[in-house]
């Protein structure tokens, strides 16, 4: 698949691996660190499935997750602020193609977007 933003919009790479490192620290206002999770793990369709609680505990601080409504509420905020996809929450985070493209991987069918 080739990556294309379209005519005359320039892009360039990030490392995944960098994103996921900034997710986790706790530092960083939850709303980025949100976007940070969704880019650090997006596949190819830019979709970033978590299993129960795993957001929460990527989101945490030393150890703690967060609960359930301080989740949601990052969440939350990361979409007004478009920073992912409204179709975004806790169980699987989306970034649109015009914000992420991936060239490789192979597509896996999303549990939580059954549309893709």
């Amino acid at each position: 698949m080739a990556i294309s933003f379209g005519h005359d919009r320039p892009w360039g790479g990030v490392s995944q691996r960098e994103y996921r490192r900034m997710a986790q620290e706790p530092w960083h206002p939850l709303a980025y660190r949100v976007h940070f999770a969704a880019l650090g793990w997006a596949d190819r369709q830019g979709h970033t499935a978590f299993g129960p609680g795993k957001l929460a505990a990527l989101l945490g601080k030393e150890g703690k997750p967060l609960s359930d409504q301080s989740t949601t509420n990052a969440v939350n905020r990361a979409k007004r602020w478009g920073l992912v996809s409204p179709r975004s929450g806790a169980a699987c985070l989306v970034l649109g193609s015009h914000f992420f493209q991936k060239g490789k991987g192979a597509p896996v069918p999303c549990r939580v977007h059954q549309d893709r």
